[in-house]
């Protein structure tokens, strides 16, 4: 299935205002029956191109084969607006969600909810200087665990802005000296429960290559839907720093 990006995002990309360009994102999704359905988000531009890989690699869309077709194609199209380098080292990004089978093998108990960062401390490992949370929006929750100082040692929360409108995204970390005791899974099952109960649909994204964070997913219950591979043009020796600063 092939699916229209936004025209303000590729209006952006070939006037060359944005570091980085997404010209097709490739989903292959976890079917029950054998099969995996492909999904292209593509620029329009790069229509005919998504058209011919459909064609040739819906047997297998993630082999190496036709994913180097897909960077081969798309270059010529990237190049003469300036974006010459590709980025594949971290993807597929995973794609996990609640509610499909997934065996939760985390206790959520062990974490707590909270609506304010007011009055909190956190270890130095983690990022939470970058959060604020809105006290008022029912949603905007994060599930912590603290030490017996009563800092924030381990938390599950949101990202500002998701890949997949319409979802709330979980993102987690935990302070490395208390890695590997489960607190992870505990903070994303709570902040998954809370949030679903809430009527939200939530979703987790994480790189292949991130083992712990597949496992956080997986002790947390979720279970996996799809694969996403972003097919990533950059300006080569510009900084895009900036547009990843969502804070």
């Amino acid at each position: 299935m092939i699916v229209w990006e936004k025209p303000e995002f590729e209006k952006a990309v070939f006037e060359q205002e944005s570091p980085i360009a997404v010209p097709v994102e490739l989903t292959v999704y976890e079917g029950k029956d054998g099969r995996r359905p492909i999904r292209l988000l593509t620029f329009s531009k790069a229509a005919p191109i998504c058209r011919d890989f459909e064609a040739r690699f819906s047997h297998d869309p993630l082999s190496r084969e036709a994913v180097d077709f897909l960077i081969s194609s798309l270059k010529p199209l990237m190049e003469p607006f300036g974006y010459d380098e590709t980025d594949t080292a971290d993807y597929p990004l995973l794609d996990y969600r609640p509610g499909d089978g997934g065996v939760r093998e985390a206790d959520p108990a062990r974490a707590a909810l909270i609506s304010t960062l007011d009055g909190e401390k956190w270890d130095g490992d983690l990022p939470l200087g970058e959060f604020s949370l809105d006290p008022a929006d029912p949603a905007d929750r994060m599930a912590v665990i603290r030490d017996g100082e009563g800092t924030i040692v381990c938390y599950a929360g949101l990202n500002d802005i998701s890949e997949d409108e319409g979802f709330c995204e979980l993102n987690t970390e935990c302070a490395e000296a208390y890695r590997g005791r489960g607190f992870g899974p505990a903070c994303v099952a709570l902040l998954t429960e809370y949030l679903t109960g809430l009527g939200e649909r939530v979703q987790y994204l994480t790189s292949h290559l991130n083992a712990p964070s597949v496992r956080c997913a997986e002790k947390a219950g979720l279970a996996l839907t799809a694969r996403v591979f972003p097919i990533v043009f950059r300006k080569s020796g510009e900084d895009d720093a900036d547009f990843f600063d969502f804070t």
